[in-house]
């Protein structure tokens, strides 16, 4: 009975999965036959047929497209089924963030909506989707996939795959574990029900077959690759892993990371004990001297060297780092976290969802349509383009002492950035702004209180100051101890409990007028704890605080992620139902909201 039910949901799910894929090819648009020109297009590469490049540049005129990358109809079966596995087509253009992607063959754009962007002629295939992403960022720019018929379609190098997924934002060691994986479960159920797991065995063999017969793309291998798809597909998981290749701007990287390790390992020699202040025997927020061990951890996702413990105080619920970094010790580990060797890690995290940012700015609609906000601690300036389709007649700036709060200028996602502390720019901001905004901020600052001190100073009479922080009082926080990702060592100094910051507020003459506990709530705690504890046993890429390259790494990942995909589907179903269940039940979770209204003094 239970291989016939394994059977099935193998069966059900290769045939979703195939049904999928064949969607997502027939959405893709296809060039006209008729064609235009216009010196405002331009392409790379520059010697674009010429009726590829007057179909497309036709196509791009009627639609309203900033860029169009073209997609050749003969593109080889494993560069079709990456793309397609990455992008819906009928939801790129309309979805602004869906990350760009591209295919590597060829794009064409117009003049201005690269303008100021820094685009350069691509180095190799990979930057094909740098530009296809910068331009999609770019607010007001639209950006969409055609077949090119006309297109002939490059060679494709296996070899080249990994840094091709890599740039997608793949781990090919995860990626390579999920195809095994399935194969397993696909040769298993094949034997385990013979003769008629046969079905299941030539469903898996024939899908790229049935994903592209009939369809716009047409990849020059499709028979190939399918009628030989049990021998294919190992194959092309050694090439993957074994794929040595490395993108232009990997190779950069791993220069400059060379030129960081001696200032690094100089560093590091001294010793990290340095970096911490004298450990405080009383808590921050209260005085209160009855302070507790509440986590002790590493630095989880850079894996620079320390030790970080958070205590709790007793007295009022305040949890905060002691020993606290110094100001040094935080240029040590922030350094190359949002800037530098991490900064694109960094910016694919924040582009994720969306929901998140509605709902802050929803929050303040009930009370008040701003004219002037500016975020605090802006980042990349996420926040304020998720913020201008709930609010599109507010200006958003945006503030942060990272310089891609100036990117987000570029971008046109902020209005106006600055580039600092809040404390440097406050004199100048003095009553400019109806809105402010700190969202996960405070807890990165070393003196929370003061920075509410300078919110309240530069708010005007009426204004509102909006608040989001990690929740501490949240119980799986204390379930997953140092993997709870909101903890966040060695960045998070200070995590004030709702009832600790609501008294700060009111002590501002800043009167809290909405909160919401479950609302904020992001129900990923199992997975991504989950995620950071499998992250923390695979090998690394080298980085310049740890320069040595590790022994057997793509093995070791391999290993580490086929036994770590199915735990991590089950941490992502306790997270839609328990940890939804208990968000529910409780109105709490792993993060709050409190909006504030500046009172007259």
């Amino acid at each position: 009975m239970i291989a016939w039910i394994l059977f099935g949901l193998v069966v059900a799910y290769t045939l979703l999965d195939t049904l999928r894929l064949r969607a997502r090819v027939n959405h893709l648009p296809v060039l006209p036959e008729l064609g235009s020109d216009s010196e405002d297009y331009q392409s790379f590469p520059e010697d674009l047929p010429t009726e590829v490049r007057r179909q497309a540049t036709a196509f791009a005129t009627s639609e309203g497209l900033g860029l169009v990358d073209l997609i050749p109809a003969r593109l080889p079966t494993v560069a079709a089924l990456d793309l397609l596995n990455q992008v819906d087509p009928k939801t790129y253009r309309g979805d602004r963030w869906v990350r760009g992607v591209s295919a590597g063959e060829a794009i064409l754009f117009s003049a201005t909506a690269v303008d100021k962007l820094g685009i350069t002629p691509p180095a190799d295939p990979t930057e094909f989707v740098t530009i296809a992403r910068r331009v999609k960022d770019r607010d007001g720019v639209s950006v969409d996939l055609a077949v090119a018929s006309g297109l002939p379609a490059c060679s494709y190098d296996l070899s080249t795959r990994a840094a091709r997924l890599r740039k997608l934002g793949k781990r090919p060691a995860l990626w390579t574990a999920g195809s095994v994986l399935g194969y397993l479960a696909i040769l298993g159920v094949t034997l385990w029900t013979w003769p008629w797991g046969l079905v299941a065995a030539g469903l898996y063999s024939l899908q790229p077959l049935l994903v592209f017969a009939g369809t716009p793309l047409r990849p020059r291998d499709l028979w190939l690759t399918s009628v030989f798809r049990a021998v294919h597909q190992p194959y092309l998981w050694v090439r993957t892993l074994a794929g040595r290749w490395r993108t232009a701007a990997e190779i950069q990287q791993e220069k400059d990371m060379l030129a960081a390790v001696p200032a690094y390992t100089e560093e590091i020699e001294q010793g990290t004990e340095r970096f911490f202040e004298p450990r405080r025997e009383d808590c921050p927020s209260c005085a209160s001297v009855t302070l507790e061990q509440h986590v002790r951890g590493v630095d989880l996702l850079q894996r620079k060297p320390g030790e970080f413990t958070m205590d709790r105080c007793v007295s009022c619920g305040h949890v905060f780092q002691n020993p606290r970094l110094s100001t040094a010790g935080l240029d040590f580990y922030y350094r190359d976290f949002y800037d530098g060797h991490g900064a694109a890690s960094t910016e694919a995290v924040f582009s994720g969802k969306s929901e998140p940012y509605y709902a802050r700015a929803r929050m303040v609609q009930p009370f008040t349509t701003p004219r002037n906000w500016l975020d605090v601690g802006g980042g990349h300036g996420h926040f304020c383009r998720g913020a201008k389709e709930v609010l599109p007649d507010t200006r958003f700036d945006g503030l942060d002492q990272s310089a891609a709060i100036a990117d987000a200028e570029t971008l046109g996602w902020v209005t106006k950035s600055y580039l600092g502390n809040f404390k440097d720019f406050a004199d100048g901001l003095r009553g400019q702004y109806d809105v402010i905004s700190m969202h996960h901020y405070l807890e990165h600052v070393r003196d929370p209180w003061a920075e509410l001190d300078i919110a309240a100073d530069t708010l005007p009479d009426g204004g509102y100051l909006l608040i989001e922080v990690p929740d501490p009082e949240w119980r799986l926080g204390r379930l997953f101890g140092k993997y709870w990702m909101p903890w966040f060592q060695p960045q998070h100094q200070n995590m004030l409990p709702i009832a600790n910051l609501k008294e700060a507020l009111v002590q501002r003459d800043l009167r809290p007028v909405a909160e919401e506990r479950g609302k904020a709530h992001s129900p990923n705690d199992f997975a991504l704890s989950s995620y950071l504890m499998l992250a923390n046993i695979a090998p690394r890429s080298p980085a310049p605080w740890r320069p040595a390259k590790p022994r057997f790494k793509t093995l070791r990942n391999l290993a580490v992620w086929s036994f770590g995909i199915p735990w991590l589907i089950v941490a992502g179903l306790l997270d839609k139902t328990v940890n939804r269940a208990i968000a529910s039940r409780t109105d709490r979770g792993n993060a709050y909201r409190v909006l504030a209204r500046k009172e007259s003094e």
